[in-house]
């Protein structure tokens, strides 16, 4: 079972007990979890600052409040506070406009996470080489994000606890689903098939007034009888080629998804390679864990969990 602390801008420390409900979610796409926690009425949590999730005395969510409301509603008051994690206040937080020249991982941390209570990284220390343009309204986050598509080729994840994770999330641990000994059971199963999310073809305009010459197609074997094009004009729109890519993959992606709601809390699952054994659907390998949503009510705690295809 998780532990709830609460921690007023004075500083004092509260468990919260007495929980209705809390719904945690965590989402590879996403840059900040967040929480929603519903309790009866109680004054001694008006004034939230930071909200911190235990599992086993492990820290697994820290973030700061954004939002305290009260409801009174036929003869009954609850109060719910809302919350992100500690990445939340780099999407708040717009970052000085500048030029970096050779910018390493320490720099990054440094100057853009560390200010904001991030604790720590996973990264080498090899710098960029080149510059690194902080335009004039660029937050924090897509800083860190331009930073790492540059010098790791990779999205950025911090995680709830606080690390920031540079050259990408997860590990080589397969984890599987079934109702076999060491896996993780499910009470349901949901196999969503989407060929209509599928681009085939992405088709090119590379001058001015040139024709769409440039094709890149869509090498995922389910686009098999699959016709549908999108163009983009990379010498008016300010795209290139890999625009194009990023839109495949996209589609690739949610054309695809396994929805499973598994008894318990499993919120260290994000990242994560999959498997999942079922009796009526085989085996589903080449998965990985892309979102989680964790609900502790009357009904006990049920985590949701979406897969996605590791690869096409």
């Amino acid at each position: 079972m998780l532990r709830f602390i609460a921690e007023n801008k004075n500083g004092k420390k509260i468990e919260i007990k007495n929980i209705l409900n809390v719904v945690i979610n965590s989402d590879n796409d996403v840059p900040a979890d967040d929480i929603a926690l519903t309790v009866p009425f109680n004054s001694e949590l008006q004034d939230v600052g930071v909200t911190r999730v235990y599992q086993d005395d492990r820290l697994i969510f820290e973030g700061t409040a954004d939002e305290t409301v009260n409801l009174v509603k036929n003869n009954r008051a609850v109060t719910k506070i809302t919350a992100r994690s500690l990445a939340g206040a780099l999407l708040d937080n717009e970052a000085e406009p500048v030029t970096y020249i050779n910018p390493a991982s320490q720099f990054i941390f440094d100057r853009h996470l560390k200010p904001f209570g991030i604790k720590s990284y996973d990264a080498d220390e090899i710098p960029f080489y080149g510059s690194l343009k902080i335009e004039k309204g660029m937050t924090h986050w897509q800083v860190l994000e331009k930073f790492c598509c540059n010098r790791y080729e990779s999205r950025p994840r911090i995680t709830g606890d606080g690390k920031a994770f540079f050259r990408g999330f997860g590990n080589n641990e397969v984890v599987c689903f079934g109702g076999g000994e060491g896996q993780i059971g499910y009470i349901s199963i949901k196999e969503d098939k989407r060929p209509c999310r599928l681009i085939s073809e992405v088709r090119i305009r590379l001058d001015e007034y040139g024709e769409y010459s440039g094709r890149v197609k869509n090498k995922n074997a389910e686009c098999s009888g699959v016709t549908r094009v999108r163009y983009i004009n990379a010498a008016a729109d300010n795209t290139t080629v890999k625009t194009a890519d990023k839109m495949i993959e996209n589609s690739n992606k949610n054309s695809y998804c396994i929805m499973l709601e598994c008894p318990g809390c499993h919120l260290d699952l994000l990242g994560k390679s999959a498997e999942v054994n079922d009796p009526l659907l085989g085996t589903l390998k080449n998965l990985k864990t892309d979102r989680l949503k964790y609900t502790l009510s009357n009904d006990g705690e049920i985590t949701s969990v979406m897969l996605r295809k590791e690869k096409f």
